[in-house]
């Protein structure tokens, strides 16, 4: 089984969006695959509301909560998929003393948090 960490700047939008529609189409291809969601500034208790919306569009209801890269051995991870250039950047600084660089890939999907649904 492979696994794939997303990472977005507070976890509660992107990040936990691309998470649960992959994890679907993975079970639903029955790939080989499972995904977990991180924010390098994650806080609060919920993910957007928007993001709810529109995942129960989908059919998918969530129990995500927002959770910091902290949480997580980055090692664990075969793949880390980050939102911008300047996330991979912070994501290596933090995770310095790891090889991290050669995991990540660079999705570049701008933040849409304060755009609406």
């Amino acid at each position: 089984m492979k696994k794939v960490l997303i990472i977005c700047t507070s976890n509660k939008t992107r990040s936990p969006l691309a998470m649960e529609i992959a994890n679907m189409t993975a079970r639903n291809l029955n790939a080989p695959y499972v995904f977990e969601s991180a924010g390098l500034a994650a806080v609060g208790t919920a993910i957007d509301e928007n993001v709810r919306t529109v995942l129960k569009e989908k059919g998918i209801e969530t129990s995500h909560i927002p959770k910091h890269i902290s949480e997580y051995d980055i090692n664990d991870f075969d793949s880390v998929h980050v939102m911008t250039q300047r996330q991979k950047i912070t994501l290596c600084s933090y995770f310095k003393n790891k090889i991290v660089e050669e995991k990540i890939v660079v999705l570049e999907i701008e933040d849409p948090y304060y755009k609406g649904i």
